[in-house]
Parts: structure tokens; C-alpha cells; sequence
């Protein structure tokens, strides 16, 4: 048979040891009943917390990602405008350039029309005056160096020259 040391037998020892085998029962009981719940719902909190986390951090970096793209969108887009806005610049100022150019233009034509019927104007004032001092002048000599006779005849054949020639 087996020896069974003598210091197990004695009730302090089995006390002990029933003691323990209650206080061990009773941990159990105590964690099966009150603490094994709360220390799942507890670490459930905490999986919750974690794939909360998980979810924010990717969902950040989507964010992340998507504000980057925006960026360069709008880098993308603030060149292409600059770039249109130049070229439009670029052809309002030719296209003002033309209009200016042919106002000018008008302008001179019209300057050249009325400058050309001025000097029309002044040369038909110049051969009239001219006519006139021409003709008062003949008038004063005819009448000092040619006879009235003579006058009449030169009246007539002048008449007779103009009907010929217009007729």
C-alpha cells in the first residue's frame, strides 16, 4: 500500500485543505456569476473601442486620401484657370488692339474725307475770288482801253463760243 504521510491526516490539514477547496469553490462561483460577465462585457467594450478605433483610422485615411486628390484637383483646376484666364486676357487685348486699330483707321479716313473736301472748299473760294478779281480787272480794263462797240462785239463772240460748245 502506499504510505500516506501522517501530517496529511490530521483535521488541521483537511481543514485546510476544505478551506481552500471552499474558498477556490467560492472564487469560482463569485467570477462565474458576477465576474466573468462583467469581464466580457468588459473586454467586449474594449473590441468595441478597438474596431471603433480601426474604423476611424481607416475612415481618417480615406479622408486623408480623398483631401489630397481634392488638392491636387484644385492645383490641377487653379493652373488650368490661370491658364485660360492668360489666354483670354491674351485675346481681349488683341481683340481691343484690332478695335483700336480700326477706330483709328475710321478716324483717319474720316480726317483725309474732311481734309479733301477742305482743300476742295478753299480751291473753289481761291478760283472764285480769283474769277472775280479776274473778271473786275477786265471789266476795269475793258472799259479803259476798249470802245463800246468793240466791247459789245467781244460780248457776243464769247456767247457764241459758249453756245458752240455747249450746244
Amino acid at each position: 500500500m502506499i504510505a500516506i504521510n501522517p501530517e496529511y491526516t490530521t483535521p488541521v490539514f483537511i481543514a485546510k485543505v476544505v478551506d481552500f477547496v471552499l474558498f477556490v469553490g467560492g472564487i469560482y462561483f463569485v467570477y462565474t456569476k458576477y465576474g466573468k460577465q462583467a469581464l466580457v462585457a468588459h473586454q467586449e467594450a474594449q473590441n468595441r473601442a478597438v474596431e471603433e478605433a480601426v474604423a476611424n483610422r481607416e475612415h481618417s485615411q480615406a479622408s486623408l486620401a480623398a483631401a489630397a486628390a481634392s488638392i491636387e484637383q484644385a492645383k490641377a483646376d487653379a493652373v488650368r484657370m490661370v491658364e485660360v484666364g492668360r489666354s483670354q486676357a491674351a485675346r481681349l487685348i488683341e481683340d481691343e488692339r484690332k478695335a483700336a486699330v480700326e477706330h483709328a483707321q475710321r478716324i483717319a479716313a474720316h480726317a483725309a474725307g474732311e481734309l479733301r473736301r477742305e482743300r476742295y472748299r478753299v480751291r473753289r473760294e481761291l478760283l472764285e475770288e480769283t474769277v472775280e478779281q479776274a473778271h473786275a480787272q477786265a471789266q476795269v480794263l475793258a472799259k479803259r482801253e476798249l470802245s463800246p462797240a468793240r466791247q459789245e462785239e467781244l460780248v457776243e463772240g464769247v456767247i457764241a463760243g459758249l453756245e458752240r460748245a455747249h450746244g
